[in-house]
């Protein structure tokens, strides 16, 4: 599937889930434990280059809520490009704390720092991994589909500084969450 085919998916997906906002609005709640996934489009770029590279793209996140607000977890997100037999990617695995300003709207903003790793697989026997500190931040809104389901469309940044080189990756797309 081509980025602009899922990006296409994604946005129709989120439009039909709108439609579906006022029926269990009132009853939705966040409270316990959650998870959510999502997948959508990431852009790659790596300090002191001009190009950006830009690929699939998603995130998988657990944890608990304090409150209605304040909810930590984990995170990992990931971005894989592959071409002509190589294929690179990056990710990071956060703690991370999703904070709610309202609890009427459904908006959230998230932060978290934790580790980033780069990875190349040249797909002939040759291979090379680095890892250092990872930080993301974020932000999305909770669509509810039932009292503890949600459609989340969500846009994220993360970025790794490994041997002393800023990698980043603006993720958009889509998820679910339940809580």
């Amino acid at each position: 599937m081509t980025a602009r085919t899922t990006i296409f998916t994604l946005l129709a997906t989120t439009l039909l889930a709108l439609s579906a906002i006022p029926a269990h609005a009132q009853d939705f709640s966040r409270d316990g434990f959650f998870i959510g996934f999502g997948l959508g489009y990431g852009s790659l770029g790596i300090e002191d280059a001009s190009d950006r590279e830009g690929a699939l793209s998603g995130y998988l996140k657990l944890g608990g809520s304090l409150n209605e607000s304040v909810l930590l977890g984990v995170e990992s997100s990931g971005w894989v490009d592959e071409e002509a037999g190589a294929t690179l990617s990056f990710g990071n695995l956060s703690g991370i704390v999703q904070f709610y300003p309202s609890t009427t709207n459904n908006f959230y903003l998230k932060a978290g720092a934790g580790l980033a790793r780069i990875d190349l697989d040249l797909g002939i026997g040759g291979s090379g991994a680095e890892a250092g500190l990872g930080l993301v931040a974020g932000a999305g809104i909770d669509i509810p589909l039932g009292s503890h389901f949600a459609l989340t469309p969500y846009a994220n940044f993360n970025y790794g500084n490994i041997e002393d080189v800023g990698i980043n990756v603006f993720q958009f797309g889509a998820g679910v969450s339940w809580y």
